[in-house]
């Protein structure tokens, strides 16, 4: 009779020589260009990985965040997608000049915009992609498998991508990094220069399974 750990192991030796697993490249960092996100990340969205921004007050900066992406990969020569999971996206909140590199994608609702994620992160060809759920529904986000965010995820390792994933509520499970955007801008600061503004953001930063690690208020 075979022994059984000598068959677990054969087993385990076929699967891996089938199905290599990838090894994640050193992609580096995305710098976003807001400085409270960039410090709190230690430079900038990490390539090649899911980082979760929670916006979990209204005007909290999320979509300075956006703006701050859009100057940093033009600047850099390089392309950025947006899913925008609720067509909430304002083009006309940002210079027309800065929408050239931009992929946009406006999709009806967290399913359509998740699988649409899945195909352009592995495009590879995309320095930021963005996935913005806020103005979904919350209740049919939560209802998002496990599965749907560990397939993301797994894409992301393989691609050259610094993906960010906007929600108005810790949403996705076992996420690296996750930021939260957790005090409102005030009416002052909509009128000054983008920068200001996104010095004044208020960031909370927790990493691995969900466990506080500092804040920083901007």
């Amino acid at each position: 009779m075979a022994d059984p750990s000598q068959t677990v192991s054969a087993l385990r030796a076929l699967i891996s020589a089938r199905f290599p697993e990838r090894r994640r490249q050193p992609w580096g960092c995305v710098a976003a260009a807001v400085g409270p996100v960039d410090e709190a990340l230690g430079g900038g969205l990490p390539a090649g990985r899911l980082t979760e921004l929670v916006s979990a007050v209204p005007s909290g900066g999320g979509q300075t965040v956006i703006a701050g992406l859009l100057g940093a990969t033009q600047a850099a020569r390089q392309r950025m997608a947006l899913v925008d999971g609720a067509d909430g996206f304002d083009p006309g909140a940002v210079p027309a000049g800065m929408l050239r590199h931009l992929v946009w994608v406006r999709c009806s609702g967290p399913e359509q915009a998740l699988a649409a994620a899945d195909i352009l992160v592995r495009d590879g060809n995309y320095a930021a992609l963005v996935v913005d759920l806020r103005g979904c529904a919350e209740r049919v986000l939560r209802r998002t498998p496990p599965s749907v965010w560990y397939r993301l995820q797994r894409a992301a390792e393989g691609a050259p991508a610094a993906v960010l994933v906007q929600t108005t509520l810790a949403l996705v499970p076992a996420v690296p990094c996750r930021l939260v955007l957790h005090a409102p801008l005030s009416l002052g600061d909509a009128g000054l220069p983008r920068e200001d503004v996104a010095a004044r953001l208020a960031v909370r930063t927790e990493r691995g399974l969900g466990g506080a690690s500092g804040e920083m208020a901007g």
